[in-house]
């Protein structure tokens, strides 16, 4: 006889630390008549689906918390869990006694064999556990949301997936569609953590020595009607023409990289984006910057660039810090820096700024006939200073070109070919997608490069865009001085709990879950930067025990270091 209270204790569990959605599911749901209890040889409940008189059992029939145990064993790193499937809960128990597990999910269809299941055991030490998230019959989206929001790779750990071979057998089509997510999500969450492991620290050294620059007024810029945006691919010397006999009122935006070369062609640009945060980008500037040209900068920045100009334009991106810093100190205007290149946040610009349509010029997201910038960009003259009579500058942009391993070849016929790598082959696809979602039209000039569905022309016929109303860019004013700001992030810093320094990814987790809102946001302004000493730490064993500690003392000091040069 079913006990009415076993099944309202499961569903207690689950409303304290479970999406309202999976609870409502489940009360929704009528029982799978179907799921049957059966008793192991060591006595342990063992549950079963009845299939028309042939009973398919969730677990081992012998001693399913040995299997389970055997099972969990197969996975030896620490990380966040995916559990396709949950049956009687004996495989996700035993990964969570080896503490292994910082954070997970489990996700589980058919909500009314769920609802069977927990109407006859009692399952609460797995649905309590606070670190777990029960997803109950999510489409694609749900679960792909649910992992993005849940799982930091910084702190977290790996990502791994534990099917559950009784109920991904018995619903193979779900399961597998979920699988896929978590594989789309792994790719999508991988390239930013690479991105931040490089460029954390640099991220947040560069927004905390930014401030004293962007404290300052800046003359609005804009609205605008139609923009054009240089890039620095090799197609671009064949547009120079075009672009200085471009139509007045046509606001001319080049990218850092493009600067030199389109000035020494005599074009003057209306405006100038930088997004990258190394030092390497002051080569861009080496011609100088025309005067009177607004610089458009990224908070992350280096300052050396924020120090070419009398007032640079400083917007924010998706980095943690520099959202703080727009709600604390002074909001910025936003752009979308997600396409990982300057092109893209020069699009997201022209879009900010009310254009119609932005017309894209040597954004060949590839290397046409073997070449990979035009000329006038700094790499010319860079290896100009550095080749010799056994290196021509030949040989410097070919060793440039091959050090890729991962190069591929496309050709359009006898005559035409470039070079792809993945990289650009990414940058090119969230260009599309920019495109494709924005009220802007984007004409992409392709030339030589590689072809796409923003092409110009070329591309699918669309409706004119209509006219915008445009915005100007102008950062909002000051809520505190950088120096008062600073002084009390500094203080937020210090007052955060100790971390724990054991090094598991279940300890950090926990720790962070159990923070305050507030000290929770200051942790997170310090994600990427934790990414970056994660790297530095290595893999072995004893690596990542001090990664937090470690991460909050060196921030500490950075922004010390940023007030005593303020006073």
């Amino acid at each position: 006889m079913l006990d009415p209270a076993l099944f309202e204790r499961n569903m207690l569990a689950i409303a304290s630390t479970h999406p309202v959605s999976s609870a409502e599911r489940l009360r929704a749901a009528i029982a799978d008549t179907r799921l049957g209890m059966d008793v192991a040889r060591d006595g342990s409940p063992v549950p079963y689906m009845d299939y028309g008189g042939r009973r398919g059992y969730l677990h081992s029939r012998v001693d399913p918390a040995h299997e389970a145990e055997r099972l969990a064993a197969q996975y030896d790193s620490s990380g966040f869990y995916v559990f396709l499937g949950l049956g009687a809960g004996y495989l996700a128990r035993a990964i969570l006694n080896a503490d292994r597990l910082s954070r997970g999910i489990i996700v589980e269809y058919r909500a009314g064999t769920l609802r069977a299941l927990l109407e006859r055991l009692d399952l609460t030490r797995v649905l309590a556990d606070r670190r777990l998230c029960l997803l109950v019959d999510p489409d694609p989206d749900e679960l792909g949301r649910a992992i993005m929001e849940r799982y930091v790779p910084a702190v977290s750990g790996d990502l791994i997936t534990v099917p559950l071979a009784s109920r991904v057998n018995a619903e193979s089509e779900r399961f597998q569609q979920a699988a896929g997510v978590v594989r789309s999500v792994l790719a999508r969450v991988s390239d930013d953590y690479s991105v931040q492991a490089f460029f954390g620290k640099r991220w947040f050294a560069n927004i905390v020595r930014n401030l004293r620059s962007a404290a300052g007024a800046t003359p609005p810029v804009g609205p605008i009607r139609e923009a054009a945006v240089t890039a620095a691919g090799p197609s671009l010397e064949n547009s120079l023409e075009e672009l200085a006999a471009r139509p007045r009122g046509r606001f001319l935006i080049a990218t850092d990289t493009s600067l030199c070369a389109i000035t020494s062609g005599g074009i003057i640009p209306d405006a100038v984006v930088s997004i990258d945060c190394q030092h390497i980008s002051y080569y861009h500037f080496m011609g100088g910057i025309p005067a009177d040209v607004p610089l458009f900068l990224d908070l992350a920045s280096p300052p050396t660039l924020a120090r070419l100009v009398k007032q640079p334009y400083f917007f924010t991106s998706g980095h943690p810090l520099a959202r703080y810093v727009a709600s604390r100190l002074r909001a910025f205007p936003q752009l979308d820096t997600s396409g990982g290149n300057v092109t893209h946040a020069a699009v997201s610009l022209a879009e900010y700024l009310g254009a119609s349509t932005v017309d894209v010029y040597g954004a060949d997201f590839s290397y046409p006939l073997g070449k990979s910038y035009a000329r006038g960009t700094y790499i010319y003259s860079y290896f100009d200073i550095r080749q010799s009579r056994t290196t021509p500058q030949e040989g410097l942009f070919a060793d440039f070109l091959f050090r890729n391993q991962a190069l591929k070849r496309q050709a359009d016929d006898a005559k035409s070919f470039r070079y792809l790598t993945k990289p650009l082959e990414a940058y090119l696809e969230r260009l599309e997608r920019l495109a494709e979602g924005s009220a802007t039209t984007i004409r992409r000039h392709r030339k030589q490069g590689a072809p796409s569905r923003t092409d110009y022309p070329g591309a699918v016929a669309r409706a004119p865009a209509p006219a915008r109303m445009g915005r100007m860019f102008a950062a909002g004013r000051s809520f505190q001085s950088p120096e008062k700001f600073l002084s009390s992030y500094l203080s937020d810093l210090q007052a955060l709990p100790a971390p724990p320094r054991s090094g598991k990814a279940s300890e950090a987790a926990l720790y962070l879950d159990g923070l305050e809102a507030e000290s929770r946001d200051v942790w997170t302004t310090l994600l990427p930067a934790v990414a970056a000493f994660r790297r530095e730490a290595g893999a072995g064993p004893s690596s990542g025990k001090r990664v937090l500690s470690d991460t909050r003392e060196w921030s500490v000091e950075v922004v010390r270091e940023e007030l005593k040069a303020l006073s």
